[in-house]
């Protein structure tokens, strides 16, 4: 198996630093957005994540987006490392599910594999260039255990991996917009229709049922969250567009 693990993809995301300096000496790792990493912030020019496959002759993120995508073509597996702004128990993201994926996940531990379709990704993320690649997010940002959770997966894969059959997956819907100026929501909540979702001087129900992913996320703007259904492994296979 060879094995690559991105950190960094966005600057203000540093616990992976910790992360590839623990990893063991067969899995080579690749620091995403040096610059941005340096000052701090997001990213530079443009989102490194919502730029692949990149443009030689583009900006910053989109010129090292074309560096990524020549140095991981060649690997099995891409693991690529995030964190959130808000609490979230760790969990994966693909944009396109096959076998080898679930079996990716499932083999990293994981409880929880988050399917983001076309229309939410867009098609411009790291994972949509490689092999088979997963994104991993936990959260918030500066939380201690997030590179231990995160080395703990790693070494699920690595060690003679058992797979996790409690494996759960969520297809990622559309997005809500703020209305309200307190959420009271958490990720991976389980939301009822009518119940409310955001307090304050304007309050705000959900309009159908849904579980709540990436809730009240720093770098999305007036975004309170994006909704989930929970689909079984079964049903998966049947979805369209989701399995290849």
């Amino acid at each position: 198996m060879k094995l690559a693990v991105v950190c960094c993809l966005h600057g203000n995301e540093p616990y992976g630093l910790e992360v590839v300096k623990r990893l063991p000496a067969s899995v080579q790792y690749f620091i995403g957005n040096e610059n941005a990493l340096e000052k701090n912030v997001r990213f530079i020019d443009v989102d490194l994540n919502r730029c692949f496959p990149g443009d030689p002759e583009g900006n910053y993120e989109e010129r090292r987006a074309v560096y990524l995508v020549s140095k991981l073509k060649d690997f099995d597996y891409i693991i690529d490392l995030h964190s959130t702004s808000n609490e979230c128990p760790i969990f994966g993201i693909v944009t396109r599910i096959n076998k080898n994926k679930i079996f990716l996940a499932e083999s990293l531990g994981l409880n929880k594999l988050v399917l983001m379709p076309r229309r939410v990704a867009k098609g411009k993320a790291l994972i949509d260039y490689v092999k088979c690649g997963i994104s991993l997010e936990v959260g918030p940002h500066n939380r201690k255990e997030n590179s231990e959770e995160i080395l703990s997966a790693i070494r699920n894969l690595l060690n003679n991996p058992t797979q996790n059959k409690e494996l759960e997956i969520f297809i990622a819907g559309n997005e809500i917009r703020k209305e309200g100026e307190r959420v009271i929501i958490q990720n991976f909540q389980e939301i009822k229709k009518g119940e409310l979702i955001m307090d304050g001087n304007k309050k705000q129900y959900a309009d159908e049922d849904f579980i709540a992913i990436l809730v009240n996320e720093a770098a999305y703007k007036n975004i309170l969250c994006i909704k989930a259904k929970r689909m079984p492994l079964l049903n998966l296979y049947k979805h369209k567009g989701a399995i290849t």
